[in-house]
């Protein structure tokens, strides 16, 4: 693409680091690039006609690379490949007095907080509290997924009071109404069941080793061998 223009002498502005914003992400020849203007010209003659911008990643490659573009209105340090006015790359984007950050640096300077979010507030925070290391992902609605260190502990929930959580102590799973299990066989193995409800409802057979019980009321009884009766 940009590779193959012809030679020309740079202005001597486009051997700079210039603030940008972001016009459009509407790139005719669908390459990603992104349209933007350049703050230290605006009101300047000749900013009509597009200037299309490619975005630096950590890496990029043939279907592969991180896919990160930055949106309308925002705005962005752009620096020209090799001097060349018409071959603009985005290095990033950058907060402003009307753009604040994600999240904010704890008092005393402390460095602890890293926070990935999307404009409509997807967000992954990454915690670096010593002993208490935790990665949260969540989603605008409320559904959460957090891993956390002392002591290890995952938990899965969400807005509607469902969650699954993962400790030390075992595993713990909480439904707001209803928990379903759907499996052509399941298996449990434990040294002891114990089920606590008013009524247990089973529509087969129930088959087991050894029944103890203190009281049995069914509406049908068939003797058979080893049956007291």
């Amino acid at each position: 693409m940009q590779r193959d223009l012809p030679f020309m002498t740079a202005p001597p502005w486009a051997a700079l680091a210039q603030l940008a914003r972001v016009v459009s992400l509407d790139d005719p020849e669908r390459l990603n690039r992104v349209q933007i203007r350049l703050l230290a010209f605006d009101g300047a003659e000749g900013q009509d006609a597009p200037l299309w911008a490619r975005v630096v990643a950590p890496f990029a490659g043939d279907q592969r690379g991180l896919f990160m573009l930055p949106d309308v209105d925002d705005e962005v340090l752009v620096l020209m490949a090799q001097g060349d006015a018409r071959a603009p790359l985005i290095l990033g984007g950058l907060w402003n007095g009307s753009a604040a950050a994600p999240a904010d640096i704890a008092a005393g300077g402390v460095n602890r907080t890293k926070r990935l979010r999307s404009k409509n507030g997807i967000q992954i925070t990454l915690l670096d509290e010593s002993g208490q290391e935790t990665l949260t992902l969540e989603t605008p609605g409320g559904t959460r997924v957090t891993l956390k260190d002392g002591p290890s502990q995952l938990t899965l929930e969400d807005a509607n009071g469902n969650s699954i959580k993962l400790e030390t102590s075992g595993i713990t799973v909480t439904a707001a109404a209803k928990v379903s299990v759907q499996a052509a066989n399941v298996e449990v193995t434990a040294g002891m069941v114990k089920v606590d409800a008013a009524i247990a409802d089973f529509s087969g057979i129930v088959k087991c080793a050894v029944l103890q019980t203190n009281a049995v009321i069914s509406a049908s009884y068939t003797p058979g061998a080893g049956n007291v009766w």
